[in-house]
């Protein structure tokens, strides 16, 4: 506890020193412990959205399957489509539970100046294909009904039993249910009958893609293998697959992050070095006094290692603590740059990889602490007197 107490003294008596040092090891711990809580944030959040789709695989059009399927399940536009002919060999398959299309295009809604995003879906599926929803009202059950997501119904300002008209359409919409806020894409969607949307954007056999659910998970590689091979140009997608894409995209992102994040280390490591190195020839004096009243050169090694040692892992608890605070920021930053991102927070406090970050900056304390402890622990009592 005395050297302890030393060390700590001798930190605050080269406070502007100090101070920069603990500033650089903090702002690297506090990239790296973002990073690592991102992308388990991000793992975490990409399973649970792909839980709640209710469906086990796509069959989306030829082309590249997995983009146009995380696409679809967020509701982008893609300019290809699938005839919804296909229905009937895949609700023939052995081993489906149910199969649902999926129209999805955009609406220009001159009056509030902006543009709309309609999902065509089966209403009779809803409940299926989308489980975890709460509707306030009900499920459609004529073609001009709607359901309006959360932030939707906001920004038009429509309630229960409203309508909404469209200058290119013929018919209005009433809406018959609003979507309580899920904190996902699904909030930004007007929803439709599939055949609705289809008259709509004069699509009348179209779809995005369809989405299928099998009874047994079990069977499922049987199935889309069988299905590949009785339906010729389509392409089918499981969930899994959508995650393991889009994950990977993740990884390459937190590779090149950590690598920063490592460097950024690696040279704050070398500034708490070179911050008690130049401490240490300033305290020759008072070290060798230290020596000829009878301090060890371990004592010394031991303060001086502290030092290190208490300086890194200080600036490491600060790294965390300020990556904690800004995660939203963080989650906010992510999502503007990143095409694809789950819905919640995606970066958030772990005491796993806190843990691992502090026994990080811990060795990063013992490496940049122990050559100037060996320096200083090498410092004779003569050198006092020659001061």
């Amino acid at each position: 506890m005395v050297f302890l107490r030393l060390a700590y003294q001798n930190l605050i008596r080269h406070r502007t020193r100090s101070i920069l040092a603990l500033f650089g090891i903090a702002t690297s711990v506090a990239v790296l412990f973002s990073i690592l809580s991102f992308n388990k944030g991000f793992e975490k959040g990409l399973a649970r959205e792909l839980e709640r789709t209710g469906i086990h695989f796509m069959v989306v059009p030829s082309g590249c399957p997995h983009e146009v399927a995380s696409l679809v399940l967020h509701g982008s536009i893609i300019p290809k489509f699938l005839d919804i002919s296909v229905m009937e060999k895949i609700e023939a398959l052995e081993g489906i539970e149910f199969a649902s299309p999926v129209l999805v295009a955009q609406l220009p809604n001159p009056a509030k100046d902006r543009v709309d995003l309609v999902y065509g879906i089966e209403m009779s599926k809803v409940r299926q294909l989308k489980p975890f929803w709460q509707i306030e009202g009900k499920v459609p059950e004529g073609g001009d009904e709607i359901i309006l997501g959360a932030e939707t119904a906001s920004h038009l300002g429509l309630r229960l039993g409203d309508t909404i008209t469209y200058a290119n359409v013929s018919s209005s919409f009433r809406v018959s249910g609003i979507l309580k806020k899920t904190g996902t894409q699904d909030d930004a969607f007007i929803y439709m009958p599939v055949a609705t949307a289809q008259i709509i954007f004069k699509k009348p056999s179209g779809a995005t893609a369809i989405g299928v659910k099998v009874k047994d998970p079990a069977m499922l590689t049987k199935i889309t293998d069988g299905l590949s091979e009785e339906v010729p140009g389509i392409q089918i997608v499981t969930m899994n697959q959508v995650m393991s894409s889009i994950s990977t995209l993740a990884s390459s992102a937190k590779v090149l992050g950590l690598s920063i994040a490592i460097v950024a280390i690696v040279v704050s490591a070398v500034g708490v070095m070179n911050a008690m190195l130049m401490s240490v020839f300033e305290r020759t004096q008072e070290i060798g006094m230290m020596r000829a009243i009878g301090a060890s050169r371990f004592d010394i090694f031991r303060i001086i290692l502290k030092e290190g040692i208490l300086l890194t892992f200080t600036g490491g608890g600060a790294g965390i603590l300020v990556s904690v605070a800004g995660s939203d920021l963080i989650g906010i930053f992510v999502r503007k740059i990143m095409p694809y991102a789950p819905a919640g927070s995606l970066a958030r406090f772990d005491a796993g990889i806190a843990a691992a970050s502090m026994l990080f900056v811990l060795l990063v304390g013992v490496f940049s602490g122990f050559y100037p402890a060996w320096k200083a622990s090498g410092i004779q009592p003569i050198e006092a007197i020659k001061g």
